[in-house]
């Protein structure tokens, strides 16, 4: 009898750590933040969080083992078409503006750059074409005080083209800023950083 439970306990042992290993996880990698991490899988980052009892997210530890709901799926980084519409006018004027505002930037902050006007046009917070957004009152200075340049180069017109088929590496931001040279420090502070490249800061 004793044998038969011993038997039967190790049978549960297997099966329960079958179970648990059979959930999709995730290892955290240098500049990962939660927020990110739950765009990639389609999940709530809230839901990442209670799952793995997380009670700080900007806590998270590079090697990191993150339990993934069995529901997650990993999202591609890159669309088979435009995520949004782009006319020849919009596109150059967007390139332009990714030399002016990410200059001195590597490609990831100049895809990063353009990555944020295509997610304010899909955002119902802006308007809903490239040329308004880049247009509207008092959002970038390049525009407002006549600085943009006449002509970019191929690296800016290179991230245009990988952001427009979805390659966002700030993970949805909607803001960028620069906080060794911003004028509105406090207003800034107000915001959550949900990724820094270069020079750059990204909020929501």
């Amino acid at each position: 009898m004793r044998n038969i439970l011993l038997v039967l306990g190790a049978l549960l042992l297997f099966f329960s750590i079958g179970r648990a290993s059979s959930y999709p996880s995730y290892t955290v990698r240098p500049g990962d933040t939660l927020y990110e991490i739950s765009l990639q899988y389609g999940i709530s980052w809230k839901e990442l969080a209670s799952l793995n009892k997380i009670k700080d997210p900007t806590t998270l530890q590079v090697g990191t083992h993150l339990r993934l709901p069995a529901h997650a799926v990993p999202k591609t980084a890159r669309s088979e078409e435009p995520i949004v519409e782009l006319t020849a006018k919009e596109k150059d004027l967007l390139v332009r503006l990714v030399a002016a505002e990410a200059r001195g930037e590597g490609l990831e902050g100049q895809i990063a750059v353009a990555a944020v006007i295509f997610n304010r046009v899909q955002s119902s917070r802006f308007p809903h074409t490239v040329w308004d957004v880049i247009h509207q009152p008092g959002q970038f200075t390049p525009i407002q005080n006549g600085t943009l340049p006449k002509s970019a180069g191929n690296t800016c017109l290179e991230a245009v083209e990988r952001a427009l088929y979805g390659e966002d590496p700030t993970g949805g931001a909607l803001f960028f800023y620069n906080p060794s040279t911003t004028a509105a420090a406090d207003y800034w502070a107000t915001k959550p950083v949900i990724k820094r490249i270069g020079n750059h800061n990204f909020t929501l």
